[in-house]
């Protein structure tokens, strides 16, 4: 299997920092990449990794938090005392693995670390390996499959719609208000990772996004931008002006990976 790769992330027009981390990696030759990114690639016998995390937390909690889960994900699937996870069921164990230890280590470190209380993350993680993408998955981040221009959502939100503010006047618009996360990496001693398979097969387009961009855009407008762009590139790129021009009421951050072949 090859790859085209294209990796965004933007502060959006209202938020005053960016609380998302994203992260691609070749597990095969442990090439790591983050923030931004394209390339085109062959998919290794140790598979491909994207990541998409969104942080919350007061002060820099929301980016730090989002900043070790990536990192502690990608280190995790790379440990040279660990065998190599070429064989799917390894695989999709050692992706689960990785997000269960992130979320100690980020637990362990607010414990440490009392201002940061409350610091925590969503993580969406997806294994490109063999024929196959493998999704483990905490929070509200959303991965899909886009396959002729129909777009299949991997991850089922693990989020509630916050209820409207009826004390302003008027109500805060929903486009402005957060849902509220049922599970994050962080805030607990264990969560629960939720574990998916889909086999991907040539032009088919594996999404990854935070909810800054899937709560401004449809899924359907998001299938028709990435079947009409040549160029992942340019998909991610219109994505997150479409997003912006709704407002961009939070960070936007998306991974995009056609199949080649």
């Amino acid at each position: 299997m090859r790859v085209e790769v294209c990796g965004r992330t933007d502060v959006g027009r209202t938020r005053p920092g960016n609380e998302d981390s994203l992260l691609v990696a070749d597990l095969s030759d442990s090439c790591v990449f983050r923030q931004s990114v394209v390339l085109d690639r062959k998919v290794g016998k140790c598979g491909f990794l994207l990541v998409v995390a969104d942080g919350m937390g007061g002060m820099a909690a929301g980016e730090l938090a989002s900043g070790m889960a990536t990192d502690v994900i990608c280190s995790h699937l790379m440990q040279p005392s660990l065998p190599k996870a070429t064989q799917p069921g390894l695989f999709a164990e050692r992706l689960q693995e990785a997000l269960e230890t992130a979320n100690r280590g980020i637990h362990d470190y607010a414990l440490a670390h009392p201002e940061l209380r409350g610091m925590g993350t969503t993580a969406t993680a997806a294994g490109l390996l063999g024929d196959s993408i493998y999704v483990a998955h905490v929070g509200d981040s959303r991965a899909y499959v886009v396959r002729e221009r129909r777009i299949r959502q991997l991850t089922q939100d693990q989020s509630l719609p916050q209820a409207p503010v009826e004390t302003t006047d008027p109500p805060v618009p929903a486009s402005n208000r957060r849902n509220v996360i049922l599970q994050a990496l962080g805030p607990t001693t264990q969560v629960s990772v939720a574990m998916t398979r889909q086999r991907v097969q040539k032009e088919d387009v594996v999404v990854v996004c935070s909810d800054g961009l899937s709560g401004a855009v449809s899924s359907t407008e998001i299938a028709g931008v990435v079947s009409v762009e040549a160029k992942m590139s340019v998909a991610c790129d219109r994505l997150i002006d479409l997003a912006n021009e709704r407002g961009g009421p939070d960070n936007i951050t998306i991974i995009l990976a056609r199949v080649v072949r």
